[in-house]
């Protein structure tokens, strides 16, 4: 698709008899309605698709709003309730082309009228003061930042120093008035989307960087301020940013580029955006899952924290208030399970009934993580006939081969339940399983509850203490773990 999505990277006092005081509010109260609910005319010169769609954008995704036909070479999306704020597009088969506007709470009905082949080029539009800021800004934007590119390219060719300095200052210079037209679209277009589209992207402008009482620049300075003013130019009160991919990219680059990648930080910096998000329902709304999210699965070890954290703040306290009781329990309960597991946490002690090999069976003497004296133990949790697990199984082997007799060993726990034993011992001879199996059949030990097993397979990583070093990782990282945990301890 080559049209450009929106920038991403960017009644006077009066006294009146009762009577004719209800009859103004009756008649108010006549037009408002009539205005409620939303209606776009689409005109599509050189297309001819008998049908086309209405879509917003949320975050990284699309979804499906309405469709019409054409009519009287038009298409008209209309409805009775008023379309939430945000980024729309029509989408056009078979090509699944498109062009992008904007719909605001004060901007529901308004035409638009393009024509192929360049649908953003030749947009226009009836109606709609927003859309019509916006189109402006994009095409200056985009004549700039063409502009940018070229002056850029002439920096990359230059070789004489004395030039490329002029370029550069001719670059800066670029940048500069941008910044002054942004600041002015800000000033006179108060409210609009296009003016808080703007401040909400604009790049802190960051003073020099004071000396420190020894006379040294602080080198943390830039940093510190960059981020302190990340989102100064945020209108958290406003739900419109919810339905586009702006909120969830500043979010993360927040998140995952400026705040330090531990616990303790990303939760602090995540309770932050949650609260700045309270200004707005719908965008507490939006915010609250999408990080509980995030952090439910998150792409760096041991940030689950942050999942638990924001369990117990807003979803055990009720705060979240709109969430199904069936979904409360899910998300509490797993933040509950999850605290058992947390790395740097004592590894939950559960006596499990051990597999004999020699019997060939799983026999009533009980074993736990604590009586194997390894420096590493990984903990295995899978289920009988389950196609992951016995992919993780396979997986395993070769490593425990290598590993076996340099102070690692395995403790697996089956899922099975007393009905599922058979099926559990299959599962041990079909995969040839080497290392210790075990399982609680009756749920004696709560052992699938302490070890968040919840969904299979998982991995967990144990020190020589029993003290957990890494979690929920996969067979293929479990050398690299080691490793790196000898290096630090020096063991």
């Amino acid at each position: 698709m080559q049209e450009p999505s929106l920038l991403s990277k960017l009644c006077q006092n009066m006294k009146l008899p009762v009577f004719i005081f209800s009859l103004f509010q009756i008649l108010l109260f006549s037009v408002a309605g009539q205005a409620q609910g939303y209606k776009i005319d689409v005109t599509i010169g050189d297309y001819t698709s008998e049908q086309v769609f209405l879509g917003f954008r949320r975050a990284d995704k699309v979804y499906s709003k309405d469709t019409t036909t054409l009519v009287n070479g038009k298409y008209t999306f209309e409805g009775a309730e008023p379309l939430p704020p945000g980024v729309y597009l029509v989408l056009m088969p078979p090509d699944n082309k498109f062009f992008e506007f904007v719909v605001t709470k004060a901007e529901q009905q308004f035409s638009l009228e393009t024509k192929a082949p360049d649908f953003f080029k030749n947009l226009k539009v009836k109606g709609g003061k927003d859309n019509n800021l916006l189109l402006e800004y994009q095409r200056y934007m985009g004549g700039k930042m063409e502009e940018s590119k070229e002056i850029q390219a002439k920096i990359a060719a230059e070789t004489d120093e004395k030039k490329k300095a002029k370029l550069q200052a001719e670059l800066e210079g670029l940048g500069k008035t941008v910044r002054q037209r942004q600041d002015k679209y800000i000033k006179d277009n108060p409210g609009t989307y296009t003016s808080k589209l703007i401040a909400a992207f604009q790049e802190p402008e960051i003073p020099e960087a004071p000396k420190k009482a020894d006379g040294t620049i602080d080198s943390t300075f830039q940093y510190r301020y960059y981020r302190a003013h990340y989102w100064d130019g945020f209108d958290f009160s406003d739900e419109i940013f919810v339905n586009t991919p702006y909120l969830k990219e500043k979010t993360d680059r927040f998140l995952d580029k400026f705040t330090l990648q531990s616990p303790d930080s990303v939760s602090a910096a995540a309770e932050w955006l949650v609260e700045k998000s309270r200004a707005n329902v719908e965008v507490f709304k939006y915010l609250l899952p999408y990080l509980l999210n995030k952090y439910y699965t998150p792409e760096i070890m041991g940030l689950d924290a942050v999942f638990i954290h924001l369990s117990d703040k807003y979803y055990k306290t009720g705060i979240a208030d709109w969430v199904t009781p069936e979904n409360l329990k899910k998300i509490t309960d797993d933040a509950y399970m999850n605290k058992n597991v947390l790395i740097g946490k004592q590894a939950p002690d559960v006596k499990v009934q051990r597999y004999d090999p020699a019997q060939d069976k799983f026999t009533n003497e009980l074993i736990s993580p604590y009586d194997v004296k390894a420096e590493y133990t990984i903990i295995f949790l899978w289920k009988p006939n389950c196609g992951h697990c016995k992919h993780m199984s396979e997986e395993l082997i070769p490593f425990y081969e290598e590993w076996k007799n340099k102070g690692v060993e395995v403790f697996s726990i089956s899922s099975a339940n007393h009905t599922e034993l058979e099926d559990a011992v299959k599962n041990i001879h079909e995969k040839k399983m080497p290392w210790i199996i075990t399982a609680d059949p009756y749920s004696r030990a709560r052992a699938l509850q302490l070890y968040y097993g919840t969904s299979l397979p998982k991995l967990f990583v144990l020190d020589k203490d029993k003290k957990i070093i890494a979690n929920r990782v996969g067979v293929k990282q479990l050398s690299e773990i080691i490793e790196n945990h000898k290096r630090v301890t020096g063991k």
